[in-house]
């Protein structure tokens, strides 16, 4: 008859339990850390578009491209995220709220 070691060696049991725990903890944060990392590069591909758009439009370099997306956003209060967005659906939808397309033209005239 095989022996339970579980059973006649309960100090073995609670450090499986421990380790066990330990390792779903482990798992999950792994988890969210790629999702954080898929969203990320998702948003970096959007801002990405947004200031070729930018440079596009403005007839900038990039690094002023970067400069006039992260003005718009900071004199909107809006995320970099956000704000390329808009501008990335702007050709498709014909409208870039009025405040963004504000604060662009303004950084546009800046740059």
């Amino acid at each position: 008859m095989p022996i339970d070691a579980a059973a006649h060696f309960p100090i073995e049991r609670q450090y499986v339990a421990i380790e066990r725990d330990d390792l779903l903890k482990k798992i999950a944060g792994l988890e969210k850390e790629v999702g954080q990392l898929r969203q990320a590069l998702v948003s970096h591909a959007v801002i990405d578009q947004a200031i070729g758009m930018v440079i596009t439009h403005g007839r900038l370099l990039p690094d002023q491209g970067w400069d006039v997306l992260r003005t718009v956003s900071q004199n909107t209060n809006t995320k970099v995220r956000l704000i390329a967005e808009q501008i990335v659906q702007w050709p498709y939808s014909g409208r870039l709220p009025q405040d963004i397309q504000q604060a662009l033209e303004a950084a546009l005239a800046r740059a």
